[in-house]
């Protein structure tokens, strides 16, 4: 079954564009420059809920706060809302770092933002395989982390998802072997822009696509509006593969986000979720 989802990076300009990292004590600061914002994270749940989407994916980035009262009031929001969270996006980190140190305290961050996700009730964290430019060292480092941030979280109820991403990965032939090397329930997420930044995006989805559990959904909107070709083309696609779980929607900007938005919902539902 296809479920419509939304993530909070497709409304980052109507957030006020922030950037959240945490200091030495744990507080989140923004690292961007300070913008007016529409909507609060707080706020999102209702608003994505009123379009009939029941399904979220936030950016660890986007969190204002990490203590547990304020965490509590975005589980509450979620709650009231009837929104569920599917993912953390966990969007920091290197886990093929070759740098032994560094590595470890990027897998007990990654593991610190699997106990946030747990507070606010998620279902799980997407993880990233890291920034290292492919070897067997840097993969097998990769694996490594991800067998056991993947053996954390399954302790804790949560599933654990890796994405078509950053460098270690954006190739479909080393997130493949990735995938099968660290051997547990770790999930797929096919991301259509990450798809685009390779020699060939389709040639990538097909590679992708019988092994994914959840897509990002973008379109390209280069010229203003969506391009409905190509976008059709990369739906068709995601048919062939007989693929069933959530398609989040994302626009990679900040000018009329939910416009886009809508345009990118429309063809989903009707290319995808049309019997």
């Amino acid at each position: 079954m296809i479920q419509l989802a939304l993530s909070s990076w497709t409304l980052h300009g109507a957030l006020g564009a922030p950037w959240y990292e945490p200091d030495a004590e744990g507080r989140m600061v923004n690292q961007a420059a300070a913008q007016p914002a529409a909507l609060s994270l707080l706020e999102l749940p209702a608003f994505i809920a009123a379009e009939g989407i029941m399904l979220l994916e936030i950016c660890n980035f986007h969190l204002p706060a990490i203590d547990d009262a304020y965490l509590a009031q975005l589980r509450s929001a979620l709650e009231a809302a009837d929104v569920a969270l599917v993912n953390l996006l966990v969007d920091s980190g290197n886990l093929s770092n070759p740098d032994k140190s560094a590595w470890r305290a990027d897998i007990a961050a990654a593991k610190r933002w699997q106990d946030i996700a747990l507070k606010l009730g998620a279902r799980g964290v997407r993880l990233d395989c890291g920034t290292e430019i492919p070897t067997e060292e840097t993969r097998q480092r990769s694996c490594d982390a991800l067998r056991e941030l993947v053996d954390y979280g399954a302790a804790r109820g949560l599933t654990a998802t890796t994405e078509n991403w950053r460098r270690t990965s954006v190739e479909s032939g080393d997130l493949l072997q990735i995938l099968g090397a660290v051997d547990r329930e770790l999930q797929l997420c096919v991301d259509f822009g990450n798809a685009a930044k390779t020699a060939d995006k389709y040639a990538t989805m097909r590679a992708l696509l019988p092994f994914a559990s959840s897509l990002h959904c973008k379109g390209n909107f280069a010229d203003g509006a969506l391009d409905i070709a190509e976008f059709q083309r990369s739906l068709s696609l995601v048919r062939a593969a007989d693929f069933a779980g959530h398609v989040a929607l994302i626009y990679d900007g900040t000018d009329g986000e939910w416009d886009k938005v809508l345009a990118l919902k429309k063809h989903v539902e009707r290319e995808l979720m049309t019997a």
